[in-house]
């Protein structure tokens, strides 16, 4: 026993910071959303004990159910496509890190601890219909933020491990960071053609019907059962990516290709829903003659020139149709550093200087007859 204790302590001791120090962030949310768990069945109780069957029937309605488990991912889990409403004032610059993620959870305490406050006092109201419903309403609101520092929590793992297994990278891109920062419009406008250019796919076909009219047609194999997702998924791509200018018009077609688990897997050792996968091995079972869509990722991103891995969280049709621009050759058009916090991890700085290409701000940006052309150039066409 005591040698495996310390085999273990060994283990944790050599992690690297953001590993440690993530998963001591991410005990300290479990632990918050077991305490909204509590939250949630003491809710319940209140209800079923002050109020009338007839009240307490449409607040349980409201009420549904507990929160969800915290860092859950996998295959075949499929994110719903929804409009997501965004802020009104475009976000130039944001930041995410370990101690940010922890001040969420802090805050997210101080509201459960102010309901949970609120339930003491119910049974001694007079209004305590009311204040049950606000209740259930606040119980809503901290689910809902879950949700939400979960994903953070998913992708602060995802970019600080990308950046310790690039740090080359990430200083240059980090120096162009604050050069962006400068303001200084002709260093803005030199790095926007530098992360315009496409690394191009081959097997982007460039199809010309008559003098009007340029279709690129992109082969995209998937494992997703779900056809009606696959319709919907297709459908936001293709409409996103068009566009006109000057009489000529421009579009995608996607042929999408349906591939078996059991084909790709040959029978031996399917993932089964809710596995977590070793992506890049996953994507390399699928044929390099095309892009590929599938699920297993902590939350949604592309790889140029290759793929597409959903995660559970909602996405929004433009960051799906972002996400394919990926698949198509083209970077980031926003700029993504960081600064080095020591025992607390990385943290991670982005920048958006432009708000007209999809590629730059997935919020408000959409595709451009200049995509096409520039990806017409890179394939010879």
């Amino acid at each position: 026993m005591r040698i495996a204790l310390a085999l273990l302590l060994t283990t944790v001791l050599q992690a690297p910071p953001y590993v440690r120090e993530g998963d001591r962030v991410a005990q300290e949310f479990r632990s918050h959303r077991d305490r909204l768990e509590q939250f949630f069945v003491d809710l319940r109780m209140t209800i079923q004990r002050e109020v009338s069957p007839e009240e307490g029937a449409a607040l349980l309605r409201k009420l549904e159910k507990a929160p969800p488990q915290t860092g859950i991912y996998g295959y075949k889990m499929l994110p719903r496509i929804i409009d997501i409403p965004q802020p009104p004032t475009p976000i130039r610059s944001f930041s995410y890190s370990w101690p940010i993620t922890e001040t969420y959870i802090g805050g997210e305490s101080v509201k459960l601890d102010r309901a949970k406050s609120d339930l003491a006092r119910v049974s001694g109201s007079n209004g305590k219909l009311p204040l049950l419903s606000e209740l259930v309403d606040r119980y809503a609101e901290l689910v809902r933020d879950q949700s939400t520092v979960d994903q953070y929590i998913e992708y602060n793992r995802f970019w600080q491990r990308s950046i310790a297994e690039s740090r080359s990278r990430y200083d240059r891109l980090t120096e162009v960071y604050w050069m962006l920062k400068s303001g200084n419009p002709d260093t803005a406008k030199s790095i926007r053609e530098v992360l315009g250019k496409p690394q191009a796919p081959r097997f982007i076909r460039v199809r010309r019907q008559g003098s009007s009219r340029v279709v690129l047609q992109v082969r995209l194999y998937t494992d997703i059962e779900d056809d009606a997702y696959l319709s919907k998924a297709k459908a936001v791509i293709e409409e996103a990516w068009h566009a006109e200018e000057a009489g000529m018009e421009y579009a995608v077609e996607i042929d999408l290709r349906r591939l078996t688990p059991d084909s790709l897997y040959r029978g031996k050792g399917v993932p089964e829903p809710g596995d977590h996968l070793s992506l890049d091995k996953h994507i390399a079972r699928f044929p390099d003659d095309g892009g590929v869509l599938t699920t297993g990722a902590e939350f949604t991103h592309g790889s140029v020139g290759r793929y597409i891995a959903l995660g559970p969280g909602d996405l929004s049709p433009r960051t799906l149709a972002h996400e394919f621009g990926h698949v198509l050759g083209f970077n980031d058009g926003y700029i993504r550093g960081y600064s080095d916090l020591g025992e607390k991890g990385f943290e991670i700085l982005e920048l958006t200087a432009f708000y007209d290409d999809i590629m730059s701000a997935p919020r408000e940006g959409h595709v451009q007859p200049t995509h096409f052309k520039l990806l017409m150039e890179a394939l010879g066409k």
